[in-house]
């Protein structure tokens, strides 16, 4: 490798640490890792920047002797100069039939090339979010799994204990509570008919929504990266008359909590009193506070 290739890639180098500097820094990185691990992503880019930066001011030069040692594939042996026929200081041409190593390849250009232009593109064009059937993947209209019987006991005092109310008085209950509720029935006879406040996004409703009337608030959980991504939403059940929020907003959706049977499972559903815009907090995984 010359000079001239390990600077090159001392730039790629670079150029991918600032990257990573650059998402650390700026909001894109909360729709693909959580909170707890944006740190990495840092002390990552920090990474490649000094080792970029040292391929650049210290470049590993070919050596000369490698060059100077290149021999022929003859036998030279111990004979005299003056009965030696050709001049080892000149070239032999290899013609079709060279059996020497040549370096193949396509060479430091071509490589950065092909690395820059999908990553730009994927930086310039990706809209950092899942598309409705991407989200339905990930759980969004999935029934919610039955809870372990291992839970400790809970009872109403436990709830009106432990989690607050708005002014309307109405439970600002986590969306994964209300959720996984469906799937443990002494939890269900807790929160049903509960006054509730849940605020996420909003998506169309796919589940027993022949009348047109019901869109769903959901959450996005997240335990390390997009990979383990996992969303969980309720049915909104509107009245007759009442404004609905567009597709995409950050709403808190308040109401009465029940739950219905579709097709043999349990699920939850909010029949909405009110449905207010709200300010989208930092990271979609983590409650406001």
């Amino acid at each position: 490798m010359t000079s001239l290739d390990t600077r090159l890639f001392g730039f790629l180098a670079c150029l991918w640490g600032g990257l990573l500097i650059y998402f650390y820094h700026s909001t894109r990185i909360r729709d693909y890792l959580d909170i707890g691990f944006h740190h990495f992503i840092m002390v990552g880019g920090i990474g490649m920047l000094i080792l970029g930066t040292y391929s650049l001011i210290n470049p590993k030069l070919q050596s000369k002797k490698n060059e100077s040692s290149k021999s022929c594939d003859h036998d030279h042996g111990h004979h005299d100069e003056k009965h030696h026929s050709h001049n080892h200081k000149q070239c032999h041409d290899h013609g079709d039939q060279c059996d020497h190593d040549h370096e193949e390849g396509h060479g430091p250009f071509i490589t950065i090339f092909l690395t820059l232009t999908p990553l730009i593109l994927a930086m310039t064009y990706t809209q950092d979010k899942l598309s409705n059937g991407g989200m339905a993947k990930k759980g969004l209209y999935e029934k919610p799994a039955l809870t372990s019987a291992n839970i400790p006991p809970f009872s109403r005092q436990d709830l009106e204990k432990n989690v607050p109310k708005n002014e309307h008085g109405e439970f600002q209950l986590r969306m994964i509570s209300a959720y996984y509720a469906a799937g443990d029935l002494e939890i269900q006879d807790i929160f049903e008919g509960l006054p509730v406040e849940l605020e996420g996004r909003i998506a169309p409703e796919k589940i027993n929504n022949e009348s047109g009337d019901r869109l769903r608030i959901f959450r996005s959980i997240i335990t390390c990266c997009a990979a383990d991504l996992q969303i969980v939403g309720v049915s909104l059940e509107f009245p007759e008359g009442a404004k609905r929020p567009q597709l995409e907003d950050w709403v808190k959706a308040s109401g009465t909590l029940t739950f219905e049977t579709v097709e043999g499972d349990v699920l939850p559903l909010l029949k909405i009193r009110e449905v207010v815009s709200a300010e989208e907090p930092y990271s979609e995984f983590r409650r406001r506070q």
